[in-house]
């Protein structure tokens, strides 16, 4: 399998997490001084509550882009030894306004890979998800990976992969999928809107993707091009194997 990655994207996102949650550790500080006086008491409540959130939406933008492994570098583990080179993965996409976080090419056509590290147990009714058994450790997790709407992130995704593929006037079979890699989540699925997998279970998944026979190379590689252009990109190298020269003797 061929990895394509955009680490410029990657460092850009660090240095902004770390700003976001630095500049909410100021706000949360600024209502120590602000309380000395009695007169500023709600703007220091206000402040203590707008920090609070900025503060800890930083410090899960953090965790996303430094933590090592990243949900990129795990999905590289759990592809790499699996998939040949037929298939191409491409870490945070350029695609429309948008980065396309987990993006497969694969036969078939292309599929939006939705990454969620959580554990505890996981609910799925439709487009409604809820995390449970964390008791107390709700109170902590703020700062942590965020459950979110798998759903919703996963149609936006495909969407915008199918606008930009409709500006190119060029059509791809477009799917996603949404992976929990933790080995401590259970799910409770049962009416999902796209396959919801365990992180083992998604290399299965993809080799049974159909293939379209009628895709050729050279549309694979006009389509793959641009979206491995950019700052700080790695892209896969190729090797070049020279063939040995047979002198004659004399």
């Amino acid at each position: 399998m061929r990895i394509v990655r955009h680490s410029g994207y990657i460092d850009s996102r660090k240095r902004r997490a770390r700003w976001t949650a630095f500049l909410g550790f100021l706000v949360l500080t600024s209502t120590l001084w602000l309380a000395l006086n009695p007169s500023l008491l709600l703007p220091a409540y206000l402040a203590m509550f707008v920090g609070f959130i900025v503060f800890n939406l930083g410090m899960q933008q953090v965790g996303k882009w430094s933590r090592n492994p990243r949900n990129d570098q795990f999905l590289d583990a759990l592809l790499r030894d699996k998939l040949s080179d037929k298939y191409t993965l491409i870490h945070f996409a350029p695609i429309g306004k948008r980065k396309a976080e987990h993006l497969l090419w694969h036969p078939g056509g292309l599929l939006s890979i939705t990454m969620k590290e959580i554990d505890g147990t996981v609910v799925e009714r439709g487009p409604r998800w809820s995390r449970k058994g964390l008791g107390l450790r709700r109170l902590f997790s703020f700062s942590g990976p965020q459950l979110g709407n798998p759903s919703m992130e996963t149609e936006a995704a495909m969407k915008e992969v199918e606008a930009y593929l409709t500006e190119r006037q060029t059509e791809f079979d477009v799917s996603g999928v949404i992976v929990f890699f933790n080995p401590q989540v259970e799910l409770d699925i049962q009416e999902p809107i796209y396959p919801v997998l365990h992180g083992d279970e998604l290399p299965l998944f993809i080799k049974d993707l159909e293939p379209d026979a009628s895709i050729t190379r050279t549309e694979s590689e006009e389509f793959l091009a641009p979206l491995t252009e950019g700052e700080k990109v790695e892209v896969p190298k190729v090797s070049t194997r020279r063939r040995p020269v047979r002198r004659r003797t004399a």
